[in-house]
C-alpha cells in the first residue's frame, strides 16, 4: 500500500464522522454542544443548550421561585425577557408565558395582568394567545377585554370566528351578553388606562382600539341587523368623558349614514373614511364634505329601494356625478348598466395578469361575464362613471406624463386619485398624484398610500397606482394579490394602470369582493 493510500484510508472515518456531526448541528437532532450547568436561570438563557433542556430549566426555575430558593421578582423578569422575544424558540415562549400566568401573589397577577393587556394586540402566535387569552377569561380580568378585541380583529387563516380564543375568553369575562354586545361595549369605550393613554396619544390608541372593535363586529355580523339593533340603543348612563363625547360622534355619524345614504361601514377604514366626511377638523373641508353629503343623500332619497340595497361609501360618488351629467344611467336597470359596460369592452384589447412575483396562481378572473352575478346596480354604475372618467379629455395626457416620472423613480410606484373637478355641468375629471412620503417607499413594485391621500380623497371617484417599472409589463396587468386586500380594508373603488409598451397601459378595475375586471388600454 503506498503512503497516499493509506493517507486516504484515514482521512475517510474522520471525514464521514465531521459529516455527521454537521448534519446533527443542521437538523437541532445531535447531542447538545454544552451541557447544562445546574443553574436553572442560566441554562434557560442558554441558547445553546437544547430545547427540552431550556423548559426543564424553566420548570425548575419557577418551582424553586415557588419555594421562596430564588427570588420570584428577579425570575419572572429573567422569564418575561424570554417570553416577550419572538427569537426565543415558540415551545419555551409557552411554556414560559403559562408558568407566568400560573402566578397567584399579589404582584405576580398584576404583572400578569399588564402582560397579558400590553402582548394581546400584536402577538402572532396563536399558542401564545391561547396561553393568554385563557388566563383573562380564567381569572375575570375585564379590563383586558381591549386587547382581546384587538387579537381578535387580525383575522387567521383557516379558523373561523366562532372558533377563536379570543372569543371564548370575551364569553367567560361577560357571559351575561352576547359577544357582539362585548365587542360593542369596547367600541363606545376603548377604557385604555390613564398613563397608556399619554403613552398612546401619538398614535392614536383609544381609535385604533375602536376600529378594530368596529372591524370584530362587521365580521360578526355581515347583515348588519346587530349593529343597527346596537346603535339604536342610548348610549350607556356609566359611560364617562372622554370616550362619551367621542362614542355619541360616531354612533350619530354611523345612524346619519344609514339614514341619509343608506351606507353602514364594514371596515375600520371606512369607519374612518366616515367619520371625516362628515367631522373633518378643518372646517372649510368639513362645510364642502357637507354640502356633497347632502347633495348626494337628496339624490339618493330618491332612488328605489331595490337600487339602495348594498350601497357603500364607494358608490356615492358616482350616483352624485351621475345624477348631474347621466341621469338615464341612475334610471337604467341593473342589467341595463350591465349591457352598457358590455358594450363598451366587446372591441377593447384586454391583458390578464398571469403571475404574482414570488409566488404560484391561477389567473384571477377579469372579465365582466366571471363577475357578473355578483356586481349590484351601484357596482355597475361606479364601473360606467370610472370608464367615463378615463375616456375624459386630457385624461390620458397626465396620466402618461405619470407614467414618465414613476419610471424615473425606482424607489417606488406611484398612485393617487380620480376625481370630477368640473363646475355644474361640466364633465371634467382629474387623476390627480399623491408622491410617497420617504418612510412608504418601500420598492418600485409597491405603492403605498399617504395619509394625506387618504384624508384628500373623501369625495374621490377612486384610488390608482400604476405598474410601469417596465415597459413592457403584461403578465403583471391588473391588481396584485396585496392591491385586491387594500380594495377589501379600504373599501375603495380603485384602478391600476400597467405598462404594455411605450404607447400602451392596460387599465383594471377592481372593488371589494376580489371582483377585478380588465377595462382595456389607453393609448398616447
Amino acid at each position: 500500500m503506498t503512503q497516499s493510500h493509506a493517507q486516504k484510508r484515514c482521512f475517510r472515518p474522520i471525514f464521514f464522522c465531521l459529516l455527521l456531526l454537521i448534519g446533527a448541528a443542521l437538523t437541532g437532532c445531535g447531542p447538545s454542544r454544552y451541557d447544562p450547568s445546574g443553574e436553572a436561570v442560566l441554562d434557560l438563557r442558554n441558547p445553546n443548550l437544547l430545547l427540552r433542556d431550556r423548559v426543564a430549566a424553566a420548570m425548575t426555575a419557577w418551582e424553586q421561585a415557588g419555594t421562596g430558593e430564588r427570588n420570584l421578582f428577579r425570575t419572572r423578569q429573567a422569564m418575561k425577557e424570554l417570553g416577550w422575544s419572538r427569537a426565543t424558540p415558540e415551545e419555551l415562549r409557552v411554556t414560559l408565558v403559562r408558568l407566568l400566568m400560573s402566578d397567584t401573589t399579589p404582584d405576580g397577577v398584576a404583572d400578569s395582568r399588564r402582560m397579558a393587556r400590553l402582548m394581546l394586540p400584536s402577538e402572532t402566535s396563536r399558542a401564545i394567545v391561547a396561553v393568554l387569552s385563557e388566563a383573562v377569561g380564567r381569572n375575570g380580568w375585564a379590563e383586558v377585554a381591549p386587547a382581546l378585541v384587538r387579537s381578535y380583529a387580525r383575522e387567521v387563516p383557516g379558523v373561523t370566528d366562532d372558533q377563536r380564543v379570543e372569543r371564548v375568553a370575551l364569553r367567560d369575562l361577560f357571559s351575561e351578553r352576547s359577544v357582539q354586545e362585548n365587542v360593542f361595549a369596547v367600541f363606545l369605550d376603548p377604557a385604555v388606562p390613564a398613563a397608556e393613554r399619554e403613552a398612546g396619544a401619538a398614535i392614536g390608541l383609544d381609535q385604533r382600539i375602536r376600529s378594530d372593535a368596529w372591524s370584530v363586529l362587521a365580521r360578526l355580523d355581515p347583515s348588519g341587523d346587530e349593529r343597527r339593533r346596537l346603535l339604536a340603543r342610548p348610549l350607556p348612563e356609566a359611560l364617562a368623558e372622554p370616550a362619551r363625547g367621542r362614542s355619541r360622534q360616531l354612533v350619530d355619524a354611523l345612524n346619519q349614514s344609514m339614514d341619509a345614504v343608506s351606507v353602514l361601514p364594514d371596515t375600520a377604514m371606512e369607519l374612518d373614511w366616515l367619520d371625516r366626511l362628515l367631522h373633518a377638523p378643518d372646517l372649510e373641508q368639513r362645510a364642502t364634505n357637507r354640502a356633497w353629503w347632502d347633495e348626494t343623500a337628496s339624490v339618493i332619497a330618491t332612488l328605489p329601494a331595490s337600487k339602495r340595497e348594498a350601497l357603500a361609501l364607494r358608490h356615492l360618488e358616482p350616483i352624485r356625478w351621475s345624477a348631474a351629467h347621466r341621469p338615464e344611467w341612475l334610471a337604467a336597470s341593473r342589467e341595463a348598466l350591465l349591457g352598457a359596460i358590455e358594450a363598451r369592452l366587446r372591441d377593447r384589447g384586454q391583458h390578464i395578469r398571469a403571475a404574482e412575483p414570488g409566488a404560484r396562481r391561477r389567473a384571477r378572473p377579469e372579465r365582466l361575464r366571471d363577475h357578473r352575478e355578483a356586481l349590484s346596480w351601484a357596482d355597475a354604475l361606479a364601473i360606467l362613471v370610472v370608464d367615463e372618467s378615463l375616456r375624459a379629455h386630457g385624461f390620458a395626457d397626465r396620466l402618461f406624463e405619470q407614467v414618465e416620472l414613476d419610471r424615473r423613480d425606482t424607489t417606488t410606484e406611484y398612485g393617487g386619485v380620480i376625481e370630477s373637478v368640473g363646475p355644474a355641468g361640466a364633465e371634467s375629471f382629474r387623476i390627480l398624484l399623491f408622491r410617497p412620503r420617504e418612510r412608504d417607499r418601500v420598492g418600485d413594485d409597491q405603492f403605498v398610500a399617504s395619509d394625506d391621500m387618504l384624508r384628500y380623497s373623501d369625495r374621490a371617484l377612486a384610488h390608482y397606482h400604476q405598474q410601469v417599472q417596465r415597459t413592457r409589463n403584461s403578465k403583471y396587468a391588473g391588481p396584485s394579490d396585496a392591491d385586491v386586500r387594500y380594495a377589501e380594508r379600504s373599501g375603495r373603488t380603485c384602478v391600476v394602470f400597467t405598462s404594455i409598451n411605450s404607447r400602451t397601459l392596460n387599465v383594471d378595475y377592481y372593488q371589494p369582493g376580489a371582483i377585478v375586471i380588465d377595462l382595456g388600454v389607453l393609448r398616447r
